[in-house]
């Protein structure tokens, strides 16, 4: 695949050649990896089965089911149709003990390499995890197996005379490399695997240089990328791209916003104080949760719009029935309510401390 027709005699492509890499003890890990994708499911005798894509176009899809033992509650055994012949055989049947996490069960299947195939005669590796949610509280909900890649593509090459280290990984998971995916270049393999991802249409650095893709094999095993002037340089570019600039800049306060964890406690005393009612829905394991507990709310502008109201968050998976009653979907959701218990706002996802600032006003 060519990613950009724009080339110069004067800028010669860096071809690298790529091989698939697995994580590991001795292999490490990515610190990102793309929303985890969806299989629907359908009940076929006591079992449940469905399929997905994966790989070329023109290729097999890969039959999936999942399984109970005698007597058990909750699925316990996963078979994917590794070499996609219609059929499961012993060696591609997965085993879990499912666990009980914040009242739902969760059947997770050890990492698996599931064969892409190149060409008739090839195949790479492609590390998924699979896993399996059942909520009591919902047994009337669609099944869904969902699963997400682990691994990615990796190679070395020579840049000014030092070696760089290249990485490419899938964002949107359909088995085929294009300008949907990410990449990274990097002096060492460390940072390699630290950095953030950068789009296939978008360029990286290296050495204060900017790169950028020319072309790129579906299968992932080879690329081309080569070195151009963007019109800035990485640190004006940095600068730029840090979203999150203001609310690092932000005056703090001495004490952050004072949030009770109690909601029934909350909604008594904003009816005995007659005051409104700040909920912030949040989860254990929200990244722009956590982002604004260090960033907005402990801003001194929005503690201050804070005074005065009551302020309370909620863990949403451990308050189900409130994400019901409140049609809570997605965290952060910040809502707010008058002294009537009436809503009168609601804001879903990272707010700056600007937008929380506005948010609080409302009346």
């Amino acid at each position: 695949m060519i990613i950009t027709a724009i080339a110069t005699l004067a800028v010669a492509d860096i071809e690298t050649k790529l091989k698939p890499v697995s994580p590991g003890a001795e292999t490490g890990s990515l610190r990102w990896s793309p929303k985890g994708a969806q299989i629907t499911l359908k009940k076929d005798g006591n079992n449940l089965v469905g399929s997905f894509s994966l790989g070329l176009k023109g290729s097999k899809q890969i039959q999936v089911q999942l399984s109970k033992t005698v007597d058990a509650k909750y699925f316990d055994h996963l078979s994917v149709d590794m070499n996609r012949d219609g059929m499961f055989s012993e060696d591609e049947v997965w085993k879990t003990t499912p666990n009980e996490r914040t009242g739902k069960w969760w059947s997770s299947f050890a990492t698996s390499d599931v064969p892409v195939p190149v060409n008739d005669h090839l195949a790479r590796p492609y590390p998924i995890s699979f896993w399996y949610v059942e909520d009591p509280l919902t047994p009337d909900a669609a099944p869904l197996l969902r699963w997400s890649r682990r691994g990615w593509h990796e190679g070395t090459v020579d840049i000014d005379g030092k070696p760089a280290y290249v990485l490419i990984t899938e964002m949107v998971m359909d088995g085929q490399f294009d300008q949907r995916d990410a990449w990274f270049i990097a002096r060492s393999r460390n940072d390699l695997l630290a950095a953030l991802s950068r789009g296939m249409e978008d360029h990286a650095w290296l050495d204060g240089k900017a790169y950028r893709l020319t072309k790129i094999d579906p299968s992932g095993l080879t690329i081309s990328f080569q070195s151009f002037d963007p019109g800035w340089t990485q640190a004006e570019e940095e600068a730029n791209r840090d979203t999150l600039a203001p609310d690092k800049a932000a005056r703090k306060a001495e004490k952050p916003v004072p949030f009770s964890h109690d909601y029934e406690a909350a909604m008594t005393r904003s009816s005995q104080e007659k005051k409104r009612v700040l909920i912030d829905f949040e989860a254990t394991w929200c990244g722009p949760c956590k982002t604004m507990d260090e960033l907005v709310y402990t801003a001194q502008d929005v503690v201050n719009a804070a005074s005065g109201i009551v302020c309370v968050k909620v863990d949403g998976d451990e308050r189900r029935d409130l994400t019901e009653k409140f049609n809570v979907g997605a965290y952060p959701t910040m809502i707010l309510l008058d002294e009537n218990g009436k809503e009168i706002g609601r804001e879903v996802g990272y707010r700056s401390v600007n937008q929380m600032v506005a948010f609080l006003k409302k009346k």
